[in-house]
């Protein structure tokens, strides 16, 4: 889990200047969104307070493990107010000779790391109406343009596409990590690498602490665009990959749709990490086996989701069964009572003279009190009894 902290943290860090070349779609940004699922206590945030230890910015204006909110408050990380010469001079005053400027709203920060304890969290906000966190999100994984356009100036936020780095580390439960699995037709979870708080190989005996990285790719200060290439064969597997989806004689699972892009990444920055420009084939190599591990990851999700769904659909049935068997059983009861009160008022009415209603009811325990009525009903209709005002007779007539 510090693995998975640590790049998303760095790929945060990193100069936007800084882009993998495959061969497809430009210069792509290397936006790593990692998250940690775990039962609660199982040591999410210390993977993310172990990779702020591990991993110290040069910038000051990094924003550092900022909460998330809305998408707005996402492109506001980026924003901030300078003072923009209006190409006029002060004619007079102090300032006299000095250029007039304004207050402006834009863009003033190209780094940020969002960190976000609790994923439910993450995913109750997206789903509110109106909200944009989840299309941010999505943006900024890839590195498109981010903000909106508003009437006034000052609710106006724009961040250029590649004009910054972005890394996410958010923690989930298992419960509350299927809501951003079942966003897949959006495009959202792929986005993410997956993996378990949990480490069955945690040693015994706590390793000692080698201190801060020294040297990081987050220390190149670059002012010019950097392309990170890959080896032909790479470039060559990645484009007819992406050819034989445009030409639909590939299918590929709805979760799987980035998975070359998400290894792209990874494979960048294995190669920033050793100081390089060129992804090696063992870059590749290990960023294939993080996705992979992801997906092990992801699919077990999906898969409890599903163990899950079914056992609440089955609980659901059993409840309707049993209902309706309860239901059953109360309607047979009735019918059992009803007959038994009808059989009581046929053999008291027999009585010479007949009966009232007022020594029926008193002949009758408490609990049967309340159907009396329709039990005399019942046996006047069958003609088993004569009712006459508050009297009831038994029908001699229909006997014979």
């Amino acid at each position: 889990m510090l693995f998975y902290s640590t790049l998303a943290r760095l790929s945060g860090m990193i100069s936007p200047h800084l882009a993998i070349v495959t061969g497809i779609a430009g210069r792509g940004s290397m936006n790593i969104f990692a998250a940690a699922v775990g039962s609660s206590g199982s040591g999410k945030s210390t993977g993310h307070s172990g990779a702020r230890e591990l991993i110290l910015p040069e910038d000051p204006e990094f924003r550092d493990g900022l909460p998330v909110g809305t998408g707005e408050g996402i492109a506001e990380m980026f924003m901030g107010t300078v003072d923009e010469p209006t190409g006029e001079i002060h004619l007079r005053g102090p300032l006299k000779g000095d250029p007039v400027t304004r207050k402006v709203r834009k863009q003033v920060r190209h780094n940020g790391y969002i960190y976000i304890d609790e994923g439910q969290t993450m995913a109750t906000l997206a789903m509110r109406q109106g909200s944009t966190l989840a299309e941010t999100l999505r943006r900024a994984a890839v590195g498109e343009a981010l903000g909106q356009t508003n009437a006034s100036e000052e609710r106006t936020r724009y961040v250029a596409p590649g004009s910054y780095s972005l890394g996410l580390f958010v923690g989930f439960q298992p419960s509350t990590a299927v809501p951003l699995l079942n966003d897949a037709s959006t495009g959202t979870p792929q986005r993410f690498f997956w993996c378990w708080s949990r480490d069955p190989s945690v040693p015994i005996t706590p390793p000692v602490w080698p201190g801060p990285i020294t040297k990081h790719p987050g220390q190149i200060k670059a002012t010019d665009p950097i392309d990170v290439t890959f080896p032909e064969r790479i470039r060559r597997m990645l484009w007819g990959h992406q050819v034989a989806r445009s030409r639909g004689e590939l299918e590929v699972p709805e979760l799987d749709g980035h998975a070359g892009l998400m290894t792209a990444k990874a494979a960048g920055l294995f190669a920033l990490l050793d100081d390089r420009y060129e992804v090696s084939e063992d870059d590749w190599a290990l960023a294939e086996e993080l996705w992979a591990t992801s997906c092990a990851v992801r699919d077990a999700l999906v898969a409890r989701a599903r163990r899950e769904a079914e056992a609440e659909r089955k609980a659901a049935e059993d409840a309707k069964v049993n209902a309706e068997v309860r239901v059953h059983i109360a309607r047979n009861e009735v019918d059992r009572r009803r007959e038994r009160l009808v059989r009581l008022v046929v053999r008291h009415c027999s009585k010479p003279g007949g009966i009232s209603f007022g020594y029926m009811r008193r002949a009758l325990r408490p609990e049967d009190r309340p159907y009396l009525n329709e039990a005399i009903d019942l046996a006047e209709e069958r003609e088993l009894v004569i009712v006459e005002g508050d009297h009831i007779s038994p029908n001699t007539t229909a006997r014979t």
